[in-house]
């Protein structure tokens, strides 16, 4: 779950320092967004596990966009740009590997559980 800041209270007076086109656009969690571009969290806990979909750029066959995805831990996020650790591929291929994602680049963000057993290698791990 991340963890976002409460909604601004209504204003119920009906009188607004700034004009409604000049406001960002809000959801219930506090994230901020507009015309096209994904919400994404104010804030997300260090530590917590996430699946990033980014854009990689249109197929030349088909002209249709690709994606990539990144599976991993959050290291940092500043709204800018996202640090994490990519878990290693579940078959061996592919080392555990640090990145950085820019914002611009993401497409969607979500939490997901851990793998069985993950858990207990990184406590383990950490602490040696």
């Amino acid at each position: 779950m991340f963890i976002v800041p409460q909604p601004e209270p209504h204003n119920t007076s009906g009188n607004t320092d700034v004009p409604p086109a000049k406001r960002e656009p809000r959801d219930l969690s506090g994230a901020i967004g507009g015309s096209g571009v994904p919400r994404l969290p104010r804030e997300i806990p260090s530590g917590a596990r996430i699946v990033v979909r980014t854009k990689a750029g249109t197929d030349p066959n088909t002209g249709r966009m690709t994606y990539r995805d990144f599976v991993g831990h959050v290291q940092q996020w500043n709204g800018t740009t996202l640090k994490m650790i990519r878990d290693a591929a579940a078959n061996g291929s592919r080392p555990e590997q640090q990145v950085s994602i820019e914002a611009d680049s993401i497409v969607r963000l979500k939490p997901i559980p851990e793998r069985p057993g993950t858990a207990a290698r990184r406590k383990a791990s950490a602490k040696a």
